[in-house]
C-alpha cells in the first residue's frame, strides 16, 4: 500500500497513469459486479483496504464498460489516503464518460485536499457546467476559490451555495466568515444573523455573531449573543471573558468585573482562543477595564 507522503510526487499536472486491470488471483470471485461492489463496501468500512480494492477490481473486470466501477475503486483509494491511485481511476472514469460531473468533482476534491487549487477550481467548475450545480458542489468550488485567493469569485460561489439551500445555516456561516475577512462586515452580519436563527442551538454561531457585532460597534446586540452562547454552554471561561469585554465597552465596569471573576483563570487553549477572538472583533487594544489577571491578559 502506498504511503500518503510517498504519493505526493505523483500529484502533478498532466498525471495520466493508467490503472492496472484486475486479474484472477485465487481469491473468492463474486458472481456479479454488484456483489463484488457490496463486498468491497463492507471491507472498506471495516478498514480492510486491500480486500476492498480486490473486490472493486473484480467489479471492474465484470462490468468494465461502466465508469461507475472506476469511480468506486477511486473512492476507495481516496478513502485509504492513496491519492495517486485514486486520481488514476477517476481519470479513467472521466475519459469513459467525459460529460459526467462526478469524476470532475472527485478529481477536484483530490486536488483541493493536496493544495492544487488551480486544478481543483477547474475541475469543480467543469462538474458544475456538466450538471452538478447544487449547494454542496458550489460550496466546494467556493472553498477552493478562497484557498486559491480568488476571493471575488469565492464570494459569488458562496452566495450560489446559499441560494441553492437558503435554510442551510452552515453555508451562510461560511459565507459570513469569508465576507468578514474581506472587510464586508455589514453583509457578513446579515448572513451570520440568519445562520444563528437557523442553528439556534449552536453556541459557536452565537459566539461568532457576537464578535461581528463588536466589530460593527453594536455592543448591546453583542451582549445578547454572548448571553445566548452561555445559555447553551454555561460557565465557558472564553464566553464569560468576552461578555466582560462587552460590558466594559458598554461602560458597565461592575458587570464586567463580575463576568471576569466568574470566568476565572483561562487555560492555555482558551487564552489562545481569546486572543484570536479579540483580534477578529477588532479589540487588539484593550480598554483599561478589560480583564487584567496574569492568566488571561492578552498581550498587545
Amino acid at each position: 500500500m502506498m504511503a500518503m507522503g510517498d504519493s505526493f510526487e505523483f500529484i502533478r499536472e498532466g498525471f495520466e497513469s493508467e490503472p492496472v486491470e484486475p486479474h484472477s488471483d485465487g481469491h473468492y470471485q463474486p458472481a456479479t459486479a454488484e456483489e463484488a461492489r457490496r463486498r468491497g463496501d463492507v471491507a472498506l468500512r471495516q478498514g480492510a483496504y486491500e480486500e476492498a480494492f480486490r473486490y472493486y477490481k473484480y467489479a471492474i473486470r465484470m462490468d468494465g464498460a461502466n465508469s461507475a466501477r472506476y469511480m468506486q475503486l477511486g473512492d476507495a483509494y481516496a478513502y485509504a489516503d492513496q491519492p495517486a491511485r485514486a486520481l488514476a481511476y477517476y481519470q479513467r472514469a472521466r475519459k469513459m464518460n467525459p460529460r459526467d460531473p462526478e469524476p470532475y468533482f472527485a478529481l477536484g476534491e483530490i486536488y483541493r485536499r493536496y493544495g492544487r487549487y488551480d486544478a481543483a477550481i477547474a475541475h469543480f467548475k467543469r462538474a458544475i457546467d456538466y450538471g452538478a450545480d447544487n449547494a454542496f458542489v458550489q460550496f466546494k468550488y467556493a472553498e477552493a476559490l478562497a484557498m486559491g485567493q480568488r476571493y471575488t469569485q469565492a464570494v459569488d460561489a458562496g452566495r450560489a451555495a446559499v441560494n441553492h439551500e437558503p435554510s442551510n445555516g452552515f453555508y451562510r456561516f461560511w459565507l459570513a466568515d469569508l465576507l468578514e475577512q474581506l472587510g464586508e462586515v455589514h453583509e457578513a452580519m446579515q448572513e451570520m444573523e440568519i445562520a444563528t436563527l437557523l442553528n439556534p442551538e449552536d453556541d459557536y454561531y452565537h459566539f461568532r455573531y457576537g464578535l461581528l457585532c463588536i466589530e460593527n460597534e453594536q455592543f448591546q446586540q453583542a451582549l445578547e449573543c454572548f448571553q445566548r452562547a452561555l445559555s447553551l454552554k454555561p460557565n465557558s471561561a472564553l464566553y464569560l471573558t468576552l461578555l466582560g469585554d462587552v460590558y466594559a465597552l458598554l461602560n458597565e465596569p461592575h458587570a464586567a468585573d463580575r463576568a471576569y471573576q466568574q470566568a476565572g483563570q483561562l487555560d492555555s487553549y482558551d487564552r489562545a482562543e481569546l486572543q484570536r477572538a479579540r483580534h477578529i472583533a477588532g479589540l487588539q487594544k484593550s480598554p483599561s477595564n478589560y480583564h487584567t489577571e496574569d492568566t488571561s491578559q492578552i498581550p498587545e
